[in-house]
Order: structure tokens, then sequence, then C-alpha cells
């Protein structure tokens, strides 16, 4: 190689290096396992919640700390004198909204789900129909001790929710925060509604 080719590289490289933009980008969910660890440890602990459900499980399993519960905040009693529950097995109709913790864009948590369209208006928007058991296990612990008409904020700590796993828009660790409506509920094998 000779001189001029040397220069030729030089000055590629200081062409590429000036084109370069600086990045004043910041990563949206940096150090999210930390921070979904604390949040929902601080949650817990703050006892600023109507009840912490455990997980739901057909062992008989004893809780090990407090990522084995959701946090139940009440917004609507539900029907009064309804005394059932759907059960694992059973099909429910719901209108929810799902989304995560606080993040540097999203201050008041990024919206990855929901059930309706904005605003909400009860006698346009149709309930999400699905199986109790075909949801994360936070979702079908918190369903499972509701009664029709219920209207609860649930949150639930990443080991119940999607775990370590990226789910779509979902980043692994993510704590989710639910407010779920209870619409209706049956059992999936008869088909019929209670």
């Amino acid at each position: 190689m000779n001189i001029k080719h040397y220069i030729l590289v030089g000055l590629s490289l200081l062409t590429l290096a000036s084109c370069s933009e600086k990045d004043d980008t910041v990563e949206e969910y940096a150090d999210w396992r930390n921070k979904n660890e604390r949040y929902f440890e601080a949650a817990y602990a703050s006892h600023d919640y109507d009840m912490a459900l455990r997980k739901y499980s057909l062992r008989d399993e004893v809780a090990a700390n407090a990522t084995d519960y959701v946090l139940v905040e009440v917004l609507e009693e539900g029907n009064a004198g309804e005394t059932e529950s759907p059960y694992l097995t059973d099909s429910v109709e719901v209108h929810y909204v799902g989304y995560l913790i606080p993040s540097v864009t999203y201050t008041t948590g990024y919206v990855f789900d929901k059930s309706y369209l904005e605003p909400f208006d009860w006698d346009t928007a149709v309930p999400r129909t699905f199986a109790v058991n075909g949801v994360v296990a936070g979702f079908a612990t918190a369903v499972q001790k509701m009664r029709r008409g219920a209207y609860w904020r649930v949150t639930i700590p990443y080991q119940l929710g999607y775990g370590t796993a990226e789910q779509n828009d979902i980043p692994a660790y993510s704590t989710l925060i639910f407010e779920i409506r209870l619409e209706d509920f049956w059992t999936k094998e008869k088909g019929d509604r209670d």
C-alpha cells in the first residue's frame, strides 16, 4: 500500500466520525429490573392497598415473599349480593387497561393494552372475552377473587407477569398494573353463563 491509500482510509474514517450524530437519547427502560423490584417492594411494604392476594396455585404452597402476591386497590365493590367469582377454567368478559410503571417518556406508565378506545364509553365499549387460565398468573389470581361489576387496580410483580422474558412491547422484568372491571363470567365447559 502506498501513502495515498493510507491518507484516503484516514480521511474516510474522519468523514464517518464527523457524520455521526450526537446521541442525546435516553434509554427508556434503563436499569428496568431494579426499578421494577424496588417499585413493587415499596408498594408491598406501604400497605397502601386494600388486599394482597396470594398467587393462585393448584399446589398447597407456602408463600415465600412479596412477589407471591398481587396488590389490589378496590375502585368499585361490584354488584351487591354477588357471591360467585370465576374459576380458573371459566371464561370472563372484562374491560381493562394494562400499563407499566412510570419511565422516562411515559411518566404515568406506558399503556401496553386495553379493551376499549379512548375515551371510555359504557354505551359503546365492548368487553374482551377470554379464558381465565389464558392470562398471566397475576391477572388470573385477581380475576378469580372478583365479583361481577367489581372494578380493581391490580399491581402484579414481574414474577407473576411475563417474568424475565420480553413480551411484544413489554420489557422483561416489568411490573404490570391493570385496571380491571369484571362484567361477566361463565363455565367454559358448559358454555352457560352463571
